[in-house]
């Protein structure tokens, strides 16, 4: 698995999964790794960086947004770019304001 942390927006290979650790320690408190957060009614829309790629595919999905909370809970989408993912998230808020969730 290889294992990424962010340059400004962009996502750079590290060399390590102590340097990767290190990383996710220095920003998890500054929020650096926030692309976006949105409330909407009892759910909760969070787009962040991951720093790892699970799919092993190419281009590496990063980014990743998750709806907690309210009917569309557990709705996840994953992304490769920083300007992926805030679009991302942005389609995902209307999704959740204007689309009725999937019958269970």
């Amino acid at each position: 698995m290889l294992y990424y942390k962010l340059v400004g927006h962009t996502p750079v290979a590290v060399n390590s999964l102590s340097e990767w650790q290190n990383y996710l320690h220095s920003v998890q408190h500054s929020g650096q790794h926030l692309v976006a957060e949105t409330i909407i009614g009892d759910a909760k829309i969070s787009t962040s960086f991951s720093g790892f790629d699970l799919t092993f595919g190419e281009p590496p999905l990063l980014f990743e947004t998750m709806v907690l909370g309210g009917p569309h809970h557990g709705r996840m989408q994953r992304y490769s770019t920083w300007e992926q993912a805030r679009n991302g998230h942005d389609d995902t808020v209307i999704q959740v304001m204007t689309i009725s969730p999937p019958d269970e």
